[in-house]
């Protein structure tokens, strides 16, 4: 079987990792528009790495970054995640991994939810120093392997569960199996995969486990992540009132889901997006880095920060480092690119 190397990618700036995952999702589902927006939220210097290494109709990845990191992106009907964590026990963290509502231990399994989305977006927060494995299954086949074993309360899980606490021997097997093939171990039979991931659906939580189905907060939170950030560039900070009126949710039950999840209020959230929508067009490789820096405070004003000191101060205790060493920085920013066995550029 013809299978691609591994390739391993290492990123300090969250804008090559949007570019990145564009590509990569292009090129295995071609002719599939998809669209993505990591948002930073701890303050320091950026540093994430993942390797990827596509299977037939599988794509493999493990993904862990130095810090907490908000990733929406586009549902689609293209493929179905099954994602878990191995969590850093020797740091603490502020945050703790969440898989589209479903906030992961080292038991749990979650980010499949995809079937009942189509046309929305799913966000995942990535809590700094844990390791992330993802497998996504192409859901045509996944699909058609369902309906010829009859495992219909797979099929169920996928549309209503956003994730569970499992250790029954389905689910040990299966990230087992991912994380020999990154070992070296590499799977010759995806059938395999698939079948796991059925009888992983199927077994479901067991014991004292746990699982979560869709709630009204999980689906309020989905919103207002999309909400904040098509959150009208160059217009007037968007207000609470408005958000509010909009998600048709009184304010209280905003800012409280809010801080639930990401530890700050709404408004507290829509500034941390709308300074990293700051940073990645200070960012911006196809803009010269003359006009960058010749218009950075028209850049800040625009997404909505009318104080360039206080915009300049903010960005400098966020991101260590000033707009303008931004965009020196990214004079001829390319992307770190190893392949085993090989160098490959994207």
């Amino acid at each position: 079987m013809l299978r691609k190397p591994a390739s391993h990618y290492s990123f300090t700036d969250t804008l090559e990792m949007e570019e990145c995952c564009k590509a990569h999702f292009s090129e295995y589902y071609q002719g599939s528009a998809f669209d993505c927006n990591v948002t930073q939220l701890t303050s320091g210097s950026l540093l994430t790495k993942t390797i990827c290494s596509p299977v037939k109709d599988i794509h493999l990845e493990i993904f862990e970054s130095n810090q907490a990191l908000l990733y929406e992106e586009e549902a689609n009907i293209n493929s179905i995640s099954f994602c878990w964590v191995t969590p850093e026990k020797r740091k603490e963290n502020k945050y703790a991994t969440t898989m589209s509502g479903y906030r992961m231990n080292n038991q749990s399994v979650a980010g499949f939810n995809r079937i009942s989305k189509t046309g929305g977006n799913t966000w995942n927060l990535l809590a700094s120093n844990n390791k992330l494995y993802c497998m996504s299954l192409r859901w045509e086949r996944l699909k058609k392997r369902i309906q010829s074993l009859k495992a219909y309360e797979a099929y169920a899980r996928l549309e209503k569960s956003i994730g569970f606490d499992s250790c029954n021997s389905a689910t040990v097997q299966l990230k087992r199996l991912v994380k020999e093939h990154f070992n070296g171990k590499l799977i010759t039979q995806p059938a395999k995969a698939f079948d796991l991931a059925i009888a992983c659906l199927e077994e479901g939580a067991t014991g004292k486990s746990i699982e979560r189905e869709r709630s009204e907060s999980s689906e309020l939170v989905e919103d207002l992540v999309k909400l904040i950030h098509e959150d009208r560039n160059g217009l007037p900070p968007i207000t609470l009132s408005e958000i509010s009126d909009y998600l048709d949710t009184g304010k209280n039950s905003l800012n409280k889901a809010c801080k639930e999840t990401f530890g700050m209020n709404v408004l507290e959230l829509t500034k941390v997006v709308r300074l990293e929508q700051a940073r990645k067009s200070l960012s911006n490789p196809t803009i010269s880095s003359g006009l960058r820096l010749f218009t950075k405070e028209r850049i800040a004003e625009y997404y909505g920060f009318s104080k360039w000191t206080t915009f300049e101060e903010l960005y400098f205790r966020t991101y260590l480092e000033n707009p303008e060493d931004t965009v020196e920085k990214t004079r001829g920013i390319n992307i770190g690119v190893s392949a085993l066995g090989g160098e490959e550029k994207i």
